[in-house]
């Protein structure tokens, strides 16, 4: 799947992370969930900040700021969920970020552009203006290798059973 170009796009959903302004397409982020409380069952991989019940649905949130190298940040109660839009071939994850500032009309941004090559698997498509910011566009099909896709699936096949084991007791 190919990252898509700034043209593509019709909106940017704007968040926050240790202090930068990122973004992702609207057409690649299904809701935006308020921070809740997260499971977190044993043996969790380094890059899951835990599974959020969304509807009776296991989604593993990944913490976004940790998939792209950057420290610090902080999480409180403005911090939000990016549920993305699942590819045919897998489930829902989700990502953990400090605050989500809105969804943009990209005709809003100017383009200043970027380099081939600036970032880990190319997942950095391209940086934008607004206002005197600086917007790094993400593309989501870039940020997780196949690999990682791939085990994130089994865990959430895992959790997902976990869930719904748990749920047929009842309340």
């Amino acid at each position: 799947m190919m990252a898509p170009s700034s043209g593509d796009i019709s909106g940017v959903v704007v968040f926050r992370l240790a202090g930068g302004d990122f973004g992702l397409p609207v057409e690649t982020v299904r809701e935006v969930v308020p921070v809740a409380w997260l499971d977190h069952p044993p043996h969790l991989s380094a890059m899951v900040e835990g599974v959020l019940n969304l509807g009776g649905q296991a989604v593993p949130v990944l913490r976004l700021a940790r998939l792209l190298g950057i420290e610090g940040g902080q999480y409180g109660l403005d911090a939000s969920i990016l549920v993305m839009r699942p590819r045919q071939d897998e489930g829902m994850l989700g990502l953990l970020v400090e605050h989500v500032d809105g969804v943009r009309d990209m005709g809003e941004f100017s383009i200043m552009g970027l380099a081939a090559r600036q970032s880990f698997n190319d997942c950095l498509v391209d940086v934008l203006g607004r206002d005197g910011r600086v917007v790094n566009l993400l593309a989501w099909d870039r940020i997780l290798l196949e690999q990682e896709r791939s085990r994130l699936a089994e865990f959430q096949v895992r959790s997902q059973a976990r869930l719904d084991e748990l749920t047929a007791y009842g309340p």
